[in-house]
């Protein structure tokens, strides 16, 4: 095969790329710093009532979880295989996650757009993701 059809694939999906990286790296910044201040939170009445004194286990989750989103953001612009993969898998977990809360009235319009982008993000991974060299 030439590599003219390669590259010019890889240049019409560069920008898809770059924005799925991005919404990776932005959300893990958001999951990060809840995680920080979870941990770090000391209102125990809070803790006690919604998160049956786990907000603890719950910050070192969205810490760790955050850590994983960044890490694959940035390897999905190197158009990773792996970071690909875990890419799609985390956009399809917020889509639905997101879903649920579409039903409540004070977040349904937040949640319908955090569905719309992790839709988004799924396209433009699936899509755009992967080199012809890269490709499964």
């Amino acid at each position: 095969m030439s590599t003219a059809p390669q590259t010019a694939r890889t240049a019409e999906g560069s920008g898809w790329v770059l924005f799925a990286g991005i919404m990776l790296i932005l959300a893990g910044a958001i999951d990060f710093f809840d995680g920080i201040r979870a941990i770090g939170a000391r209102d125990t009445t809070f803790d006690t009532i919604f998160w049956d004194n786990n907000l603890n286990a719950w910050g070192w989750f969205f810490l760790i979880v955050g850590i994983i989103l960044i890490v694959t953001g940035f390897f999905i612009f190197q158009r990773a295989p792996w970071a690909v993969l875990v890419g799609i898998f985390a956009a399809t977990i917020g889509a639905i996650v997101h879903m649920w809360w579409i039903f409540y009235p004070d977040a349904a319009l937040a949640s319908f757009i955090l569905v719309i982008l992790n839709l988004l993000v799924i396209y433009g991974l699936v899509v755009y993701g992967y080199d012809q060299e890269g490709a499964y």
